[in-house]
């Protein structure tokens, strides 16, 4: 059957109800996976990916949402709660703002959830009311979240439980979309996998593949005891499950976590983004399939003309809330190295364009201050004492290590050295208070602040600077680490006098003052830094 709006476009009053309703939409996609994540291509086994992800709430259980809401609906009048670890809570929420303008869904979580989860509920404006205990309690535990949201929906007329685990609506939601694509996309298919968490996808999906084809077989896919995978259960967990599984589901296979994760990582990395339940299901398909190999019966599962097997699992929601997780699971080894690793631990300072002046602005700031007219005999510095000792240290190459950090190929961080101490002005000299508001800090090297510098600027050198240092991370270190220690100098003002007074700062190109411009006002100094090389050349 076409589908009504085969150009996706959705219109009017009710557009939202319609995009968010399948049979307004194509068929979600199914795509073979490439050989290379499926080690019995030879054997004329076909792996296919049901798209799920590609439902305009990205995840498998928007599904059951669309459909446990549009059989309740005095919902739309009630507060709607629901245990769940995400998927079918944000799905719910989202639906029934599409459907109702509905906006009160209270999400049920337990207090283990990553903070980063519970901020993703709180985007999509759910309420969260935290639990505690065990994590993932079974439906059927008297004492459990799920129990308690029962007993509060049957005394409570305001309120309206979906209950996904208990809802036929769950599976059947399944029945009527995910197995009905699948069979028009795909008749020739033999084996049918997905996760088991509530067991509505599996459930649902078999039983429309094996009314059309009894001959189909389906694999769910659990998590091993101790080590779950967000979403799915371990089997002791499922086995009370009131949905008609034990003839729609004919075996089970676990998978560990590590492997569920890294399975993501790889269909996602070649294009199939997934999230790690989805990496379950590849590895529960695949080991099922290779044990049978290894019985001798793989030749059962194919199709008696073509000789092949064709094989669907669901990719079921996103990885990224998940990113924490993958970093835990997965070595250090299978992720692609950072290089410039040493920016992380140094010149994090934000940087604001609008805290930048061209000279002529930087000269109205300052009062219309001008050349000093006599720059290398003048008294601009000279209460300027604690001058800076000659020999400083040079800025690393980035050729083959620095001092401060090795070749992003070693694996050890010596301690960096310590920078002498730099003494800077004193604003409350008398000389100093006889100017206006605005202190002026040259950072350019000695000899540049005597052949010019702006009148009555103070002159703290640094090093020369590197041409572009900021395309040489070892540099830019250097140069961080050079200037810290100068603002962290005994004579450096303090912050009360800083905050009375703007900072201006220049240096010989503009990039040493804005580095030390964003490290001032971090401190809450109110600093520009002076665009260009000194006197625009």
């Amino acid at each position: 059957m076409a589908s009504p709006s085969p150009l996706n476009v959705f219109r009017g009053h009710d557009s939202l109800a319609q995009y968010l309703d399948p049979d307004q939409n194509p068929p979600l996609p199914l795509v073979e996976i490439p050989d290379a994540l499926n080690p019995l291509r030879a054997d004329g086994v076909r792996i296919f990916a049901k798209m799920l992800t590609a439902l305009p709430a990205h995840n498998v259980k928007s599904l059951p949402a669309l459909e446990m809401l549009r059989s309740k609906p005095k919902a739309q009048h009630q507060t709607i709660v629901e245990a769940s670890s995400g998927s079918t809570v944000l799905s719910l929420a989202i639906i029934a703002r599409a459907l109702w303008g509905h906006n009160d869904v209270h999400a049920y979580v337990t207090n283990k959830k990553h903070p980063d989860s519970l901020r993703l509920m709180k985007f999509f404006g759910l309420k969260t009311v935290l639990y505690g205990g065990l994590a993932q309690q079974e439906p059927s535990d008297e004492k459990g979240i799920m129990s308690r949201l029962r007993r509060m929906a049957a005394s409570e007329e305001g309120v309206c439980y979906p209950g996904q685990y208990d809802s036929d609506e769950n599976w059947k939601a399944h029945e009527r979309w995910t197995g009905a694509q699948i069979w028009r996309q795909l008749p020739e298919v033999n084996v049918f996998c997905a996760t088991v968490g509530t067991g509505g996808c599996i459930t649902g999906t078999g039983a429309h593949l094996k009314a059309m084809k009894p001959s189909v077989r389906t694999i769910g896919v659990c998590s091993k005891h101790g080590d779950p995978v967000p979403g799915p259960r371990h089997l002791s967990g499922f086995e009370t499950s009131p949905f008609p599984w034990r003839e729609n589901i004919d075996v089970f296979q676990d998978v560990s976590s590590a492997d569920a994760f890294r399975a993501s990582m790889q269909l996602s990395r070649h294009g199939l983004i997934c999230g790690p339940s989805s990496g379950q299901a590849l590895c529960g398909l695949i080991a099922h399939l290779q044990a049978a190999k290894a019985a001798g019966q793989l030749a059962e599962y194919a199709d008696p003309t073509t000789k092949e097997i064709n094989a669907v699992f669901v990719c079921a929601d996103l990885p990224y809330q998940y990113m924490d997780l993958y970093f835990q699971k997965i070595s250090k080894e299978e992720f692609p190295p950072t290089f410039n690793e040493n920016l992380l631990y140094c010149d994090l300072d934000p940087y604001d364009e609008r805290n930048s002046l061209s000279p002529e602005d930087a000269s109205k700031l300052a009062g219309g201050i001008q050349p000093c007219s006599a720059p290398s005999s003048c008294s601009c510095n000279k209460k300027h004492h604690h001058q800076r000792q000659d020999a400083l240290p040079s800025p690393p190459s980035s050729s083959g290590g620095s001092p401060y950090y090795p070749h992003p190929s070693s694996t050890s961080l010596p301690t960096p050295p310590e920078f002498p101490s730099i003494g800077l002005l004193d604003p409350s000299e008398d000389d100093y208070q006889e100017s206006n508001t605005t202190i002026i800090i040259d950072i350019r090297p000695r000899d540049a602040y005597a052949t010019a510098h702006m009148h009555k600027a103070w002159n703290v050198p640094l090093t020369p600077e590197p041409e572009d240092f900021f395309g040489d991370a070892l540099a830019v270190e250097a140069r961080w680490r050079e200037i810290r220690e100068v603002i962290g100098g005994p004579l450096w003002p303090g912050a009360e006098e800083l905050q009375e007074r703007r900072v201006l700062v220049m240096c010989e190109s503009g990039d040493s003052s804005r580095m030390m411009v964003a490290m001032l006002r971090a401190r809450g100094v109110e600093a520009f830094a002076v665009e260009g090389r000194y006197g625009g050349n």
